[in-house]
């Protein structure tokens, strides 16, 4: 038999229907109208042309396709797709209404037992349980400040964050890839010095001691081309698994575009800090938050959080644009090095066809050759990796924390 304290309760819990907020975990946004939702995963034939189909789905992955492939083939995307079209359309009311009407049917199968009831204790803290989680979702109704709009800036602030990140995989799997270069160089290079060391020693000119510590070198020298072809299969092996392919299917990476040499040239900081702030999913979310909030308190914190995060997506930009800079100088200055080690090497070359120059000294410039060429490539890499992360945070994934 229900109480009429329970009863009371019950009523005072279906007037708070009236207050339909907001906060639903993911947030809104600003008031501008939004873009409209990509197409579901696995487009429709029309959606691009069998020219580009055919490249989608080929074993070959070019930089230029991952967004492409992320958004047909990722499986989180994929996945909020299809959570959008529970939330499509519906405004923070209805979906307010929501948690409402589900603690209401909690609050309707409610049973207080009677004290003289067998198994009283068990059914009351049964009943109390149940009233706890209709509580809760009466709660979560009054302070729920999602609707359609901040479901799908969610949505779409995850799918380009895994277009960065595999972006950013891609990269690192090349950086790998140099930095088997040079250990591979330098497994060479132990593997000659032990020669050399086995030689001495066989002449009495070194003593075992020379040679062991040259094994060592090269056992270390060895073991690091292994731990570095390992990363680069791990990474690829993620990557592609990121962008749909199958565990163990033979994927070719392709090349990475060059970096720009001075995207910097034609930049407007200020101009992109304020596209920055207006692109930025969080800050649209918060924004939208704001209108939805109902309740004072929520909509009071969500404003300071608007606040802070407009500043801290001003300061990630500004950082990108260090980082930006910092990297420009990185590789203009490899590029440099590089360029007077390619004149030395081309130099050691004539001198080698014309029998001017020794083995060991043709062999060092050719190792100092390799090194240069390996920064110049890490100095491109991370450049490309500034610019990306420069623009992406102009384009809306600016930290706003």
């Amino acid at each position: 038999m229900m109480s009429q304290n329970k009863i009371g309760e019950r009523k005072k819990y279906r007037r708070r229907k009236r207050y339909l907020a907001a906060a639903f975990g993911i947030a809104g946004l600003s008031l501008a109208a939004p873009a409209p939702f990509p197409a579901l995963a696995d487009s429709p034939p029309f959606a691009y042309s069998e020219e580009k189909w055919a490249s989608l789905r080929d074993n070959r992955l070019e930089f230029d396709e991952i967004a492409d492939l992320i958004h047909e083939y990722n499986s989180t995307v994929k996945k909020n797709a299809i959570e959008y079209q529970d939330y499509k359309g519906k405004d923070s009311e209805e979906i307010a209404q929501g948690y409402y009407d589900t603690a209401q049917d909690i609050y309707d199968s409610i049973e207080y037992p009677d004290s003289d009831e067998e198994n009283y204790g068990a059914r009351l803290a049964a009943a109390h349980s149940s009233e706890r989680s209709a509580d809760q979702m009466m709660e979560r109704g009054d302070e729920n400040t999602a609707d359609s709009d901040t479901v799908l800036w969610g949505h779409m602030k995850t799918e380009k964050g895994l277009v960065q990140s595999a972006q950013q995989q891609m990269i690192s799997y090349w950086n790998a890839v140099v930095s088997l270069q040079i250990r591979s160089s330098a497994a060479e290079k132990a593997r000659k010095d032990l020669e050399t060391a086995q030689t001495r020693a066989a002449a009495g000119t070194t003593s075992q001691t020379d040679v062991l510590n040259a094994r060592e070198a090269l056992l270390t020298a060895q073991a690091a081309v292994t731990e570095t072809e390992s990363s680069i299969a791990s990474i690829k092996e993620n990557l592609c698994l990121m962008l749909g392919w199958q565990y163990g299917d033979e994927v070719e990476i392709s090349t990475l575009p060059e970096p720009e040499a001075s995207m910097s040239a034609r930049i407007h900081l200020e101009e992109d800090i304020a596209k920055a702030v207006e692109n930025n999913y969080d800050l649209k979310i918060l924004n939208r938050q704001v209108k939805n909030a109902r309740v004072g308190t929520v909509q009071r914190s969500y404003e300071t959080t608007l606040k802070s995060s407009e500043e801290a997506v001003k300061s990630s930009v500004r950082s990108a644009w260090q980082s930006l800079l910092l990297s420009e100088n990185q590789y203009a200055q490899a590029k440099e090095s590089f360029a007077l080690e390619e004149q030395s090497m081309q130099s050691a070359e004539r001198k080698k066809a014309a029998g001017t120059i020794s083995a060991n000294a043709y062999q060092s410039q050719s190792y100092s050759y390799a090194a240069a060429r390996a920064e110049f490539d890490t100095a491109a890499l991370s450049l490309l990796t500034a610019q990306l992360a420069y623009q992406w945070a102009v384009d809306g994934l600016a930290s706003s924390v």
